[in-house]
Order: C-alpha cells, then sequence, then structure tokens
C-alpha cells in the first residue's frame, strides 16, 4: 500500500506524463519535396507530409509547407521564411480549398509561428481551380495520384511545426 504522503506528488507526475503524451504528434511528419522554382535569386519549395495524406468524405486533405530562400514580409511587416497549411483536393474537379495557415520566421518549422490562421471547417472553405502548369496543380496533380490508395481516415489536428 502507498502511504498517504507519497500519493499526491504521484499525481502531478502521472498528470504531467500525460499531458506530454498527449501533446506528441501520432506520427512524425514526412515531408517530400514536390517542386522547387529555378530562379536562383528566389528558390520557393514546396512540400507535402507524405504522413498527413488522407480521405476526407470526397476530399483528399494533406499538409503541406512552402519555404522560400529570402524572407517574405506581411502587410504588418512581419518576417516569415516557411508556412505550414492544410489543403484539401476535390481532385476530380482539379481544386484546392486551403486552412489552417501557420508562418515561420525560419525555413523550417521548429519555433513557435510569427502568425497562425485557424481552420475552417470544410463547409466554409473557397475551393480554387489551378491553372495548367503552376505550383498548385504541381501539388493537385502530386496528392490526387494517391486517391486510388486505401488510405483511413484520419480526425482531429496535426502540429504544424511537423
Amino acid at each position: 500500500m502507498t502511504p498517504p504522503l507519497a500519493r499526491p506528488r504521484l499525481v502531478p507526475l502521472l498528470f504531467a506524463t500525460l499531458l506530454t503524451w498527449l501533446s506528441q504528434p501520432a506520427v512524425a511528419a514526412d515531408w517530400k519535396l514536390i517542386s522547387e522554382t529555378e530562379d536562383p535569386e528566389k528558390i520557393i519549395s514546396w512540400y507535402v507530409d507524405m504522413s498527413s495524406i488522407v480521405h476526407d468524405d470526397d476530399y483528399l486533405r494533406a499538409f503541406l509547407r512552402t519555404t522560400w530562400s529570402v524572407p517574405q514580409y506581411a502587410a504588418d511587416g512581419t518576417a516569415y521564411q516557411s508556412s505550414t497549411y492544410l489543403n484539401y483536393f476535390d481532385c476530380d474537379a482539379r481544386k484546392i480549398a486551403y486552412t489552417a495557415n501557420a508562418y515561420f520566421a525560419g525555413a523550417e518549422p521548429d519555433n513557435l509561428p510569427v502568425h497562425e490562421e485557424p481552420e475552417n471547417p470544410v463547409s466554409r472553405l473557397k475551393f480554387q481551380s489551378v491553372v495548367p502548369g503552376s505550383a498548385g496543380a504541381m501539388r493537385l496533380d502530386f496528392v490526387c495520384q494517391f486517391r486510388s490508395k486505401n488510405f483511413l481516415t484520419r480526425a482531429g489536428a496535426i502540429d504544424l511545426r511537423g
């Protein structure tokens, strides 16, 4: 039997362990380079988290990341060099919807975001047609090649810091 004085110390330890476990992403991000610009003055790279590609009703859903070789600036002057965001892909209609953006000061999302935009439900998203040959078309083509795969539908949020 545990002495009465030992029990109060055990509860905070178990609670801290549980919080640490719950805060860990279920699957580590598996970033794969999709495409990159060829302009040496400003290289833009697009990545997809391969572990995040899932079926979500009539769409494919995946987390993507864009990095820039030089800092970008928001309207308020905040500098960022990468963005991680959730995309929904309508492969048949060749459309993409964006939500849940997180902007980071560095090229890697390994720090706190300098700006975040919340995730919106699919019903509120604006799907946009991709322009043939554009970066959006390359992302759509890459992700949609997996639509016939038997992915499980995964609910819940993912850590945008990947």
